[in-house]
């Protein structure tokens, strides 16, 4: 009998020191992989008390906000400005973070500053933690005023502050309301025309003729052509049975800059074969087109294996190669001709601020670069000048301003739909200017773009100081 007892006693000794030892297992060295857990309800229960921090535009607007209910010490996430959701993006206990809310996601929850003791402490105090507060560079009156350009036509704008490199204005169409995600979410993830997507960093597009500016200040760089020279070629080319026609008046057409100003493709390959495929290749790269560029959100850029003017000299000089771009890499491409040829680095966040502290101050991302001489850049801004008062971008004139701009087409697919393309840029003061890239999907007209930009310039200019 004693030996018996012994041998239970001894039988619930060695099950409770494997219970004992479990425990220590999980509560110690799995702790933060149970607590991560989506179904662990206690890690719900705390994001829910956490207080995230404000996202604010340049003049401290409050373009993401956190409501506390005083009877669950519960937050919810708001949005007083949904038309921010292409840079603001989103925040759901359910389906995760998007946008500046995922990409600073440390900074606006608290974790960025928080040490394991104040961590252990908050839980041992049930205290909620509190999350930093984050100033963007966007004018949420420029952002509006670029959603309601584009309306619901498809595309997206790039409005940007010279020398500065400070974004203005990112718009996507179409976009989102963070407001309703969580009741629209499986709608908003099937839907083919990928309303979650930020077409203007992520969107990648044959640039079709919008690639002129690059060719025409790479050709004059390189002393291969004269602006001067005549023409008296095609206009027009055909690809793959479809016409990528001229932007402007054909009939306008009688010198290569006329070619320019009019936004006709056919003499820009004569000009690339004059310029040659290693020195359009290069300057497609110094101009930035060839990589994604440095951002806070994510970016994109064509996946080359091969340069793609050495790939295909006469498809890349009219912008129908291998080579796609996004709107943010052509509103980099707008910024040095407004600056010298000197592309900024780009500055979307502006300040942090962390709980109860002062605003600290963050730098832009990524280096600034040169591309051309400012002969060349100064050569092609008259053209692009020229081309808002009698060419292709007429549609971007602005009473009272002196706009610069360049319209292009690009076929967009087997089907032979065009996208439209804008690139301008407006001087504000002596050396400081706002540079603008457009681009809407299925366009019937390259004004279609030029009107979006003009808008975009306006809104800047009416609510900038």
């Amino acid at each position: 009998m004693t030996a018996s007892l012994r041998r239970l006693s001894g039988g619930f000794l060695a099950a409770f020191a494997v219970i004992a030892l479990a425990l220590g297992y999980w509560s110690v060295m799995r702790r933060d992989s149970l607590i991560a857990r989506d179904d662990n309800p206690r890690r719900v229960l705390e994001e829910q008390r956490i207080r995230r921090g404000q996202i604010v535009d340049r003049n401290g607007e409050p373009l993401a906000d956190t409501l506390i209910d005083p009877d669950s010490d519960t937050t919810t996430r708001i949005y007083p400005h949904p038309e921010a959701a292409p840079v603001v993006g989103y925040y759901s206990l359910r389906y995760g973070v998007g946008g500046i809310e995922g990409e600073l996601d440390d900074i606006l929850r608290g974790d960025a500053t928080l040490t394991p003791s104040e961590r252990v402490l908050n839980q041992l105090l049930h205290r909620p933690q509190t999350g930093g507060d984050v100033q963007l560079t966007i004018d949420i009156m420029v952002q509006r005023a670029v959603q309601e350009a584009l309306g619901t036509q498809r595309g997206a704008v790039v409005v940007l502050s010279v020398p500065a490199g400070e974004v203005l204005a990112l718009g996507s169409q179409p976009t989102f309301d963070p407001n309703a995600l969580e009741e629209r979410w499986d709608e908003l993830s099937a839907d083919p025309e990928a309303p979650l997507l930020s077409r203007a960093t992520q969107g990648l597009y044959q640039p079709g003729t919008i690639l002129q500016s690059v060719i025409l200040g790479a050709a004059l760089n390189a002393g291969a052509i004269e602006t001067t020279e005549m023409w008296e070629g095609d206009l027009e080319v055909p690809v793959n049975g479809v016409t990528l026609p001229c932007s402007g008046d054909p009939q306008a057409v009688s010198t290569l800059s006329d070619a320019y100003i009019q936004a006709c493709p056919a003499p820009f390959q004569s000009i690339a074969w004059r310029l040659n495929a290693r020195r359009l290749d290069g300057a497609l790269a110094d101009f930035g087109l060839l990589e994604a560029p440095a951002f806070t959100l994510p970016t994109s850029a064509a996946d080359l294996t091969i340069p793609p003017a050495q790939a295909n000299l006469a498809l890349t000089a009219i912008g129908q190669s291998d080579l796609t771009i996004s709107p943010l890499q052509m509103a980099l491409v707008a910024t040095a001709f407004a600056n010298q040829g000197q592309m900024p680095a780009l500055q979307l966040v502006r300040a942090t601020r962390l709980p109860g502290g002062e605003w600290q101050p963050v730098s832009p991302t990524g280096n600034p670069r040169g591309t051309i001489s400012p002969a060349s850049v100064e050569s092609v801004a008259g053209l692009m000048r020229q081309s808002v008062l009698s060419g292709a971008a007429q549609a971007a004139t602005l009473p009272g301003r002196v706009v610069y701009g360049h319209s292009g087409l690009a076929i967009a697919g087997p089907e032979g739909s065009l996208n439209a393309w804008f690139i301008g840029f407006t001087y504000v003061n002596e050396g400081e200017a706002i540079a603008v890239a457009v681009l809407i999907e299925d366009a019937h007209s390259a004004d279609v773009a030029a009107r979006v930009g003009a808008e975009a310039l306006r809104a800047a200019l009416t609510t900038l100081p």
